[in-house]
């Protein structure tokens, strides 16, 4: 069962981080990419499931790919480290980088959540993505939908439809919808099977198929 979580504005999808100690106190970065880890999507699962009484722990899953959908395109892309989308295109393959300009930079300060204080010279930056900027500059047009695509082996997992929760860095809102995709739903005894994204199937040659958002 295939369902879209979609972003309600700009995302963090941190892979990792350091911090260091400079005289305005520790500055937290990271490694951050256009898809969440797996770790994420467990973890917005399983409060999803027992937010909405479906169990105690997250089902199990695949992905997370990359969905956008316009008028005329479909995408389906899995990550490519570093900061890449590897995507599947109307049959044709592509390798999207991004750039680290179309990250939004921001700065924030830790809060100390038993007392509901800042903590005082700890700072953060979060480097985020607006998915629909991303859709659209993959598709060539406006996305009519797009976000985060999982397949959940569960059929309890229905009653996820329309869930609005925390997810990403910052706990930013995302809505789950149910998505069906010419991609994604291809039988092979009754089963919908995800296509198989390999350089293997490429007519050009890989360095042609590298563009820059």
């Amino acid at each position: 069962m295939y369902f879209l979580i979609k972003p309600l504005g700009s995302s963090a999808f941190k892979w990792g981080g350091v911090s260091s100690i400079l005289i305005s106190g520790a500055v937290n970065t990271g490694y951050y990419e256009p898809v969440p880890a797996p770790s994420t999507i467990y973890g917005f699962l399983k409060y999803a499931y027992i937010i909405m009484g479906i169990g105690s722990d997250a089902p199990e899953f695949s992905g997370p790919y990359f969905y956008a959908k316009g008028k005329e395109s479909e995408a389906i892309c899995v990550h490519s480290y570093p900061s890449g989308l590897l995507c599947r295109i109307q049959g044709e393959m592509c390798l999207f980088k991004i750039k680290e300009e179309q990250f939004e930079h921001r700065i924030g300060i830790a809060l100390d959540r038993k007392q509901k204080i800042t903590k005082e010279g700890y700072v953060y930056m979060q480097k985020m993505l607006d998915l629909s900027f991303i859709s659209k500059e993959i598709l060539g047009e406006e996305p009519e939908n797009y976000g985060v695509m999982i397949n959940v082996l569960d059929d309890s997992a229905e009653k996820l439809k329309n869930f609005v929760g925390p997810f990403g860095g910052e706990s930013r809102p995302a809505k789950v919808y149910s998505v069906e995709t010419v991609l994604a739903i291809k039988k092979q005894n009754g089963n919908a099977v995800m296509p198989k994204l390999t350089y293997l199937k490429m007519k050009k040659k890989r360095s042609s198929l590298i563009k820059y958002l």
